[in-house]
């Protein structure tokens, strides 16, 4: 072999090197921005799942409350058609499933013997919600004693 084309060999073999050194950098690159983006997909996810019970909770603790008693008297007896009433004493409930992670009651409006109920998840300083709504039927007056009154037609509303 003559000595030119060993030096020409070495510089191949170099080169080479450095071309498959830059395609290993840019893969590896390319695969460490793959894996902070599926981090955050989920991330976002478990919030999600995490915010709809929280708010679904909330609203089935909710119709729980009107069948509950003050003073010896049913909520849905003391509190109906007093919406402003019956956030305070809402707001008086443990609201938080965990910290961070909480629900609220954020409408009730009256309708004959039904109030529709909009309750918020929420988890706290990311601003990421789920709202959902439901109808709660109170008991004939006469059924008080032996009826429960009836959480129905929940649905959900917005996700931010």
């Amino acid at each position: 072999m003559a000595p030119g084309t060993r030096w020409a060999q070495r510089g191949v073999a170099l080169a080479v090197v450095l071309v498959l050194l830059a395609v290993g950098s840019l893969i590896a690159v390319t695969g460490m921005t793959q894996a902070i983006v599926d981090e955050r997909i989920a991330g976002n996810q478990r919030q999600i799942a995490e915010i709809f019970p929280a708010a679904e909770a909330g609203l089935l603790r909710a119709g729980r409350w009107w069948r509950e008693e003050s003073s010896g008297e049913r909520h849905d007896q003391l509190f109906w058609n007093d919406p402003d009433g019956a956030m305070a004493a809402l707001q008086g409930l443990d609201r938080v499933i965990r910290p961070g992670l909480s629900w609220s009651v954020q409408e009730l409006r009256f309708d004959g013997d039904e109030v529709l109920m909009r309750v918020r998840g929420e988890i706290a300083d990311i601003g990421t919600v789920r709202e959902v709504q439901g109808r709660y039927r109170r008991p004939a007056d006469g059924d008080l004693a032996d009826a429960d009154g009836t959480l129905f037609g929940w649905s959900e509303l917005l996700q931010h």
